[in-house]
């Protein structure tokens, strides 16, 4: 019985001497930087537009006050996830969608801290809106600058990369090694310990294990390995208890490899549940402070929209009654969260009312559009009464778009990804739309487009992201393409 511990490809046992970036000195750089960059963007913006409004640069140290306030609200749930690490840039965690939804969440913590204080009638409106999307747009260029100087200095063996050891059988490591390039930026096998040998897949002979396990963790410490990768059946939990033992007495981070199971999961972890331990594979596509900010982003800007767009619905109101017979407003049933039916409502521009099994879709020059509503549908603007949907819950201003019933119970049975498009609410504007996608689908390959554009929407979700799509959904000429 051999255990071999033995260098992977050209990776060092002893990092070179030379000075490397670490995990501290980064998160200690990447904190500052972020710090740095918020207080900069609330002063310049503060002076700016108080030297536009009022002609004169205002209170630079209020501006800086409320910049370090601000810092320190966005850095913090940073700092609790541990999300300041090398590997979190390098392999981009820190999403946008991500930075968006703290930087939403610090901007609403100040507002409540402004509120409680008697102190938010102290500053200007206009600059904290300016302040937001500035700032916002900051910190993921900031983001992004830093992720590609870590890749950089990644190149030039200038990262000190976390050093780990693979414990498993022979077949188990090599299949791991294939998936970890040797020139990961992050991370570096500095060893392996093949427990074939010692009878991991059979009878274990006695003792042999616990002593070659035992030399395997003076090994780990002499190589200064930062994280062991335990690969081995999940069924075994004897087994992974024994291998797990001896690793406990160094100060390292101990895994249980699991890229067979749940490697297509990107977001799997460990949940709790009362005294049951479960791993999660995936999760809702909103967290529950996500679904608030997104419906109440939604109430309000419908409600709002409804008030200022009324006399505008009053007048296409006339012109559809004035030339064409039938009422004002199309329903017509469609699915939405979770599978749920609704009706939704659409300025009438055609002059049928189709809402059964089979319904044909509107083609270019399609005799049944009204004259009135050739236009209104060109400019999108048969769209608008789904802000009443939106009000009453059954939609969101961006999502992907709802289709009639008909039509979902027909492309479900064919694209098997469709019915995840309906894990949010659907929208009156969405991300396929402003691509391009839109009009007929006909075919199984036009929808699968839009199916993935939906999807894309749905894993990459942030108020940031309904906000650009809005922006493209008026000022892009893609989505007006196909519109008939």
């Amino acid at each position: 019985m051999n255990e071999q511990v033995h260098r992977i490809g050209s990776a060092k046992l002893v990092e070179a001497t030379r000075l490397k970036l670490g995990d501290t000195a980064f998160a200690a750089t990447a904190l500052a930087i972020d710090t740095a960059i918020i207080v900069a963007m609330s002063v310049s913006v503060g002076a700016v537009y108080h030297l536009w409004v009022y002609g004169d640069h205002g209170d630079l140290a209020s501006y800086a006050g409320v910049g370090l306030g601000t810092a320190l609200l966005y850095t913090l749930p940073f700092l609790f996830r541990d999300e300041y690490r090398l590997h979190d840039f390098l392999e981009g965690r820190r999403s946008i969608g991500h930075i968006a939804l703290v930087w939403t969440y610090a901007f609403l913590c100040l507002g409540l801290i402004g509120f409680l204080t008697k102190t938010a009638g102290l500053v200007s409106r206009g600059w904290m809106v300016l302040f937001y999307f500035t700032g916002l747009a900051a910190l993921v260029a900031i983001e992004d600058l830093m992720r590609r100087g870590l890749v950089a200095l990644a190149k030039v063996d200038r990262i000190a990369r976390r050093r780990l050891l693979l414990v498993g059988s022979a077949a188990d490591i090599e299949r791991l090694v294939l998936e970890l390039p040797a020139d990961h930026p992050g991370v570096r096998v500095v060893g392996t310990v093949e427990l074939t040998a010692l009878g991991v897949d059979g009878e274990t002979l006695p003792g042999a294990l616990e002593r070659k396990l035992a030399e395997a963790a003076v090994k780990a410490r002499a190589l200064n390995v930062e994280d062991v990768i335990i690969l081995t059946d999940w069924s075994r939990s004897d087994m992974i208890h024994a291998l797990v033992e001896p690793f406990r007495a160094l100060p390292i981070g101990i895994h249980l490899g699991a890229s067979s199971i749940v490697g297509p999961f990107s977001e799997a972890r460990i949940s709790h549940f009362a005294a049951v331990t479960a791993v999660s594979l995936t999760a809702p596509p909103l967290s529950p402070v996500q679904a608030f900010v997104k419906r109440t982003f939604d109430i309000v800007v419908s409600a709002l929209a409804l008030v200022l767009l009324s006399p505008l619905f009053l007048a296409v109101a006339v012109l559809i009654k004035a030339t064409s017979k039938g009422p004002v407003f199309f329903r017509q049933r469609r699915r939405g969260y979770n599978q749920a039916e609704f009706r939704i409502w659409k300025f009438r521009t055609m002059t049928t009312m189709d809402d059964g099994d089979r319904i044909e879709q509107a083609r270019r020059n399609d005799q049944r559009i009204t004259s009135v509503g050739r236009y209104l549908r060109s400019l999108n603007i048969d769209e608008l009464p789904q802000l009443i949907n939106v009000l009453k819950g059954e939609m969101s201003l961006v999502g992907p778009r709802p289709h009639a019933v008909a039509h979902d119970e027909l492309f479900e049975k064919r694209i098997a990804t469709y019915t995840r498009r309906l894990n949010v609410r659907p929208g009156i504007t969405g991300w396929a739309q402003v691509q391009g996608f839109r009009g007929l689908t006909e075919t199984d390959d036009a929808m699968q487009k839009r199916v993935e554009c939906d999807l894309y929407y749905i894993d990459n979700w942030s108020i940031a992201f309904d906000l650009y799509i809005i922006a493209l959904t008026v000022l892009s000429p893609r989505s007006y393409i196909n519109a008939h």
